[in-house]
């Protein structure tokens, strides 16, 4: 069979082909068109590059990225859990990996890859094929637990102290009222369940820090279009732990095909000394054990070794590795972009200095345009 791959620049004309693409294969929802379409709406920059792959005239392979003067990216950040190929097989994979490069485009960029992913191989390969220059880091992400044993086996490995405060705390937050999980799928009062998740998201030190939800309108804009179109889905689940009437946790969150994803956690740190956070972990992480649909309860984010995940480490000992590429092209522009992403300021000077060696007087200026505004986009992220 012929694979073709075309470059589309819009989300929308391709969300049917690519939402039955996307079930066919069981991809994870952050491969899906509901989850870039939110994400472009609120992060998106430049102009998207959208490989396609047609196998018989039929969607067969996606890989969505974006262009900037010329360097390709990945739709991700900070909020993404996972990006890879979305190929039908493996001919389809190939043919995206070297549509990646075919208008040999100055660098390219993703992240959030795993290193198990068929295309994180063969980008590679590609990549070295075309002479492009590869930088890797992996890191650890993810942490994860398989409920595939007992919720008994599993609570009772959790370190006996540990425990013992979590009773300890539960028991003193119940002197305050009754206690309850409530878990919505969004279906209905979407709007104002959102408002009342997003204001106990943002309270205490997110808030503070302005890293909350609310405090940013492109993370706002963001979890609210996700919501509404996984939501329609059945896919949303928003969880609060309440006090009688009153919210004090919060959960948003997402199940799709048996794993249960932690996107966004947070809690009223008017009640921290009954540690809610933790209450709510244990009530969620029970939930998921009891439910006969949910395979792997997925923390997403950082991974175990990392400072902000040091929490995730008491419930769970595995987790995912993540991959990020930066490839660069074997010219000018490539070595330019290169030693700026190795560099803070000073690649700035570095970098005039080799456009001044490498290029034409009269293609100078403009090249030296390029490197300034290459420059200040980094150091301004």
């Amino acid at each position: 069979m012929t694979v073709v791959v075309e470059v589309r620049d819009r989300i929308e004309p391709l969300a049917e082909d690519w939402e039955r693409l996307a079930h066919s294969i069981g991809a994870a929802p952050f491969l899906w068109p509901g989850w870039f379409s939110a994400w472009w709406h609120a992060f998106g920059t430049g102009r998207l590059h959208i490989l396609t792959a047609y196998e018989d005239g039929r969607v067969a392979g996606i890989l969505p990225l974006f262009n900037v003067r010329g360097a390709l990216s990945s739709l991700t950040n900070a909020e993404s859990g996972y990006f890879g190929f979305l190929a039908a097989n493996e001919p389809v994979a190939k043919a995206l990996s070297h549509a990646v490069f075919r208008g040999h485009p100055r660098h390219v960029y993703l992240s959030a890859m795993s290193p198990d992913d068929g295309g994180t191989s063969l980008v590679r390969e590609t990549a070295g094929g075309a002479k492009y220059q590869l930088s890797t880091d992996s890191y650890q992400a993810a942490p994860y637990i398989p409920t595939d044993q007992s919720w008994e086996d599993y609570e009772g490995g959790l370190r006996r102290k540990f425990r013992s405060e979590l009773r300890r705390r539960r028991r003193r937050l119940g002197d305050e009222g009754k206690l309850t999980l409530d878990v919505c799928d969004g279906r209905e009062e979407l709007k104002e369940l959102l408002e009342e998740g997003f204001r106990i998201e943002g309270s205490g030190w997110k808030e503070s820090h302005r890293t909350s939800i609310n405090t940013n309108p492109a993370l706002q804009r963001f979890y609210t279009e996700f919501a509404r179109w996984a939501a329609e889905r059945g896919w949303l689940r928003l969880a609060f732990l309440r006090v009688d009437d009153q919210a004090i946790a919060f959960d948003y969150c997402f199940e799709y095909n048996k794993v249960h994803y932690l996107q966004k956690t947070g809690y009223d740190p008017s009640f921290g000394k009954f540690a809610p956070g933790v209450i709510m972990r244990h009530l969620m992480i029970e939930r998921a054990f009891s439910a006969q649909d949910i395979a792997t309860y997925d923390f997403l984010g950082v991974g175990l070794g990392s400072e902000s995940g040091a929490w995730k480490r008491e419930w769970a000992d595995t987790q995912q590795e993540r991959v990020s590429m930066r490839m660069f092209a074997p010219t000018t522009l490539g070595s330019l972009d290169r030693i700026i992403s190795g560099s803070s300021r000073t690649g700035l000077e570095v970098a005039t200095n080799l456009a001044r060696k490498a290029v034409p007087d009269e293609r100078r200026r403009r090249l030296l345009r390029r490197a300034y505004e290459s420059v200040h986009t980094k150091l301004g992220r």
